[in-house]
């Protein structure tokens, strides 16, 4: 019993001094000193830039104009800021604040102030409060005097802003200081179960976790348990003095508690300490046993027996102590803890780990051998895996085998070419142009009385229907409501949430922003496959031979044919107005063109279906990928650049290496989002374009499922563009510098229209087409993808518009923001801001001169068919294609153009060009 007392003893005063202590983590970061660079400070405004910009903003500094000062007075609602970069992850403990003494003659001061951060792994910028919730932060009281403020809880960023805050509407100058240190712990992250309530009273919540929040899940943030905060012994006394134990029930999960943490390298670990209470009283105790795993990849953590500990159980002191495991020098970028209880409920305050960085080379951890699979088709499609033994004796049935085998690839080849023979028929047929396109009119400021692409209902009567279309609270009936709202009666936040779609329970359910299924790309919107197994086989009457119009906004399965792709027999015509000349991309009459036939969409349908009965995805093995960087990160999952060995394109030619991008499930996907999964793979493997990514192979055989996609060598084809310069004349370049031409990147803008236009045939709507979602390889090949859409190069080309869904609102048709209605023409619209950004070369945001705000009010403006809405500016000196950008601008869906008819207009403006 004594030496029981004595370890215990020794355990209560086990040093806390592994943990970052807040207390001494409070050196200023280089501010006032001039530590941070001038071109490290940065503001969304100044008055005067030259003498109250950002680079004035340093307390205890009276230069020029003596601070930075924004151009708009602060509000309630700040929109100012100015930004500091600190280049890499600091732990950040207070802020102090000055206003603008300017040698005694300044008098304007923030008197409080709101803090937001970022770092690379968060991905967002994230709004900082404090331990009680609040997120105004108290400012100055004068010009003159600094007010030094202590964080609580710290936060980690390597960008901070601070934007100035005022009740009443006022003007502010700012000179800033923060207080720190940097992060060396290493630790990015870490992911965990959220804690559980205990009573009314309290609730063992990470309250400082900023990371993400997936039901009971937290991933990829920081927060208490690596604060510095020690909690007190007894638990209750937290609800005077701040939250600072976490807590798990063991009745609410029958399973060990598991703790995920993430470090910046690899790492060689030689101990890990943990904080924990045990008020055995009170049903709380140090866990039973725990268990340490390590991992380089962070996929797999069983390499190698995990580090076990047992605690001997301690029911005599209930005093908090610190749990020091030993790690025997392990290596790994991540870290897994579980932890097994001994009563009913675990709390822990801290957890810090020694650990050094790994000096070598390492892999990600191999993967185990895979097995032989048979593949049975069932009579729905779907594939049933059914392990084959390892050897086979009997020479009879070895035999059988072979001979079924010989049988089935007979018949494989048999049908094969049935299938080429009947499908290189089909599409030799000749296509109809039979569409015409009768008067229409530009926007109020462009009109005249010629039109360009303006569609009506067939002559069959169908009628129109709109599809995926949910309203919100209220709907904008009233526009003059609607701009006394955003211009005279409140902000134009507050009235635009009012009028914003909500989801609808049965037709609009998302499971990620842009998509209806979480991993197929172009699966949203369409209801084409989502009724594949129900559409009537019947065959649809022949189209008519004179000038029927056609609509593409999500048409019925049986209602509408579908135009395949023609070069043939579309006029162009100029045409005057005001503005200046415009292209018409009309057709001409019925009676100048052949007879054509088209293609309806159950025959489209039929193809398809065949491919998506036909496909077999390859099953590649994953020790032919090595990871070269993370692309992307959203609720689907991860993706990942890798080169690729031995894997064969679609024309089977072998590769000896390749780019590919590897699309991984999250880690604790659920059966229902496997299922999901294979679908939708299958689907974007039968989808069969030059201008599509497409799908490589699939690795199945082990968690986490992954789909192997192309890459191509020269990445996004935003970046691409940043890196040249326009030029009809190398020889005038200095050397070394990359330029385009007009004609090159008119046949890169027509390769996406090619590759939108066979979405389109399909009905297959994209809903996030950006010069971010497409891939530039050799020969300037293009194909679209969704590779950007949760890049964290492109995170400020996503607004929240509803508070909670990021949406692309500078390339967003006004219909897709406001009636969250995604059809092929609005994808038409993005085309245009795509093709805005390639004649710019991406140096300009679309719309950069308007913040989020105001580029959805501007969209209200199309909304209510006002005549004040603002294009983008012609970006070149082109005026057909920007008569064609207007005409995909158009406010009607029905007006504007349809992929095929802007392919043909394209293709012939770029006749004649090859590229080098």
């Amino acid at each position: 019993m004594i030496l029981r007392w004595t370890l215990s003893l020794l355990l209560l005063f086990d040093g806390r001094t592994q943990a970052v202590d807040p207390s001494q983590c409070i050196a200023p970061l280089g501010m006032e000193n001039g530590g941070i660079k001038d071109a490290d400070i940065t503001a969304s405004s100044s008055f005067d830039s030259g003498n109250v910009g950002p680079q004035h903003g340093r307390v205890r500094t009276d230069k020029n104009g003596g601070a930075w000062c924004p151009q708009k007075q602060a509000t309630t609602e700040p929109e100012d800021w100015i930004q500091i970069d600190l280049k890499t992850v600091h732990m950040i403990t207070a802020t102090e604040t000055q206003g603008r003494f300017g040698n005694g003659q300044g008098i304007e001061y923030a008197e409080a102030y709101m803090i937001e951060y970022w770092r690379p792994r968060l991905q967002k910028w994230i709004r900082y409060h404090n331990a009680k919730g609040e997120e105004v932060i108290e400012g100055n009281i004068n010009p003159y005097l600094g007010a030094k403020r202590q964080l609580d809880p710290p936060l980690w960023a390597s960008k901070i802003r601070l934007y100035p805050y005022s009740h009443h509407k006022r003007t502010v100058c700012m000179r800033v200081e923060l207080y720190g240190c940097r992060w060396t712990d290493g630790i990015v992250s870490y992911s965990m179960p959220q804690g559980d309530k205990r009573g009314p009273n309290w609730e063992f919540f990470d309250l400082g976790y900023d990371g993400v929040w997936e039901g009971p899940e937290l991933r990829h943030g920081l927060g208490q348990l690596i604060d510095g905060k020690f909690g007190h012994d007894d638990f209750k006394t937290d609800q005077y003095e701040g939250q600072t134990w976490v807590g798990w029930k063991n009745e609410s999960r029958h399973r060990p508690v598991e703790i995920r943490f993430e470090f910046d390298r690899v790492r060689e670990f030689s101990g890990v300490h943990i904080y924990c209470n045990n008020q055995f009283t009170k049903e709380v105790q140090v866990f039973a046993q725990a268990k340490v795993l390590f991992s380089v990849g962070g996929k797999r953590f069983n390499k190698g027996e995990p580090i076990s500990f047992e605690y001997m159980e301690d029911r005599i002191f209930e005093s908090a102590r610190n749990i020091s495991i030993k790690l025997h020098h392990r290596v790994g970028k991540y870290v897994k803890l579980q932890l097994f209880f001994a009563s009913k409920w675990i709390l822990i305050s801290e957890v810090s780990f020694e650990a050094v960085v790994a000096h070598g080379n390492f892999t990600p951890e191999p993967e185990v051998a895979t097995t032989t699979h048979v593949r049975v088709a069932s009579d729905h499609g779907h594939k049933i895996e059914i392990p084959a033994p390892s050897s086979i004796n009997d020479p009879v049935i070895v035999l059988i085998v072979i001979g079924i085998i010989a049988v089935l690839l007979l018949l494989g080849l048999i049908m094969f070419l049935i299938y080429r023979f009947k499908r290189r028929k089909f599409l030799r047929s000749p296509n109809s142009s039979n569409l015409g396109f009768p008067n229409g009119t530009l926007p109020p400021h462009l009109q005249n009385n010629d039109s360009i692409f303006r569609m009506q209902k067939s002559k069959n009567g169908a009628q129109e229907k709109e599809h995926i279309e949910a309203y919100g609270v209220t709907d904008i009936n009233n526009c003059d409501d609607y701009w006394r709202k955003s211009h005279g009666g409140g902000s134009v936040k507050s009235s635009l949430r009012s009028t914003l779609p909500l989801p609808h329970p049965e037709e609009n359910t998302y499971q990620e922003p842009y998509q209806a299924m979480q991993f197929a790309q172009y699966y949203s919107s369409s209801p084409i496959i989502m009724e594949m197994t129900n559409y009537s086989s019947t065959s649809l009457d022949k189209p008519h031979s004179n000038c029927d119009n056609y609509d593409y906004d999500i048409p019925e399965g049986n209602s509408v044919p579908v135009a395949f792709p023609s070069l043939d027999k579309a006029g162009i015509h100029t045409n005057s107005s005001k503005s200046g000349q415009r292209v018409s991309l009309r057709s001409t009459t019925c009676g100048d063109m052949e007879a054509e036939m088209v293609p309806t969409q159950q025959e489209a349908l039929t193809i398809l279906k065949k491919r998506l009965e036909e496909i077999t995805i390859k099953e590649l093995p994953r020790r032919r990928l090595r990871m070269l960087s993370k692309l992307s990160e959203g609720a689907y999952g991860t993706v990942y650049i890798a080169e690729a060995d031995g894997i064969t394109d679609s024309s089977a030619s072998p590769l000896d290496t390749r780019f590919v991008a590897i699309k991984f499930l999250g880690d604790n996907a659920s059966k229902k989002e496997k299922e999901d999964f294979y679908r939708d793979v299958r689907l974007l493997a039968a989808l069969d374009h030059d201008n599509l990514v497409r799908v490589l192979g699939i690795c199945s055989q082990e968690e986490p499922l992954c789909v192997v996609k192309e890459y191509l060598e020269h990445g996004d084809l935003c970046q691409f563009l940043k890196i040249h310069v326009t030029s009809e004349n190398n020889a005038t370049l200095p050397f070394g510098v990359k330029s385009l031409s007009f004609n090159c990147l008119m046949y890169i803008t027509t390769q996406i229209a090619s590759g939108m236009r066979y979405l389109e045939t399909l009905n297959f709507v994209h809903r996030d087409l950006a010069t971010r979602n497409c891939l530039i390889g050799k020969a300037y090949q293009l194909k679209i993808c969704d590779y950007g859409t949760y890049n964290e190069l492109y995170v400020n080309d996503y607004y929240k518009v509803d508070g909670n869904t990021p949406l692309p609102i500078r390339w967003a048709a006004w219909e897709a923001v406001f009636k969250s209605k995604y059809t092929t023409k609005s994808d038409v619209w993005s085309f245009a801001v795509t093709l805005w950004e390639i004649l710019t070369l991406c140096r300009r945001q679309p719309y950069d001169y308007m913040t989020d705000p105001e580029v959805v009010e501007n969209l209200g403006r199309q909304h209510c068919d006002d005549i004040k809405y603002k294009y983008l500016p012609k970006p070149s000196n082109n005026q057909d294609i920007y008569s064609l950008m207007l005409e995909c601008w158009r406010r009607e869906a029905n007006d504007r153009p349809t992929f095929r008819e802007i392919h043909m207009f394209l293709q012939r403006k770029n006749l004649g060009y090859a590229p080098v």
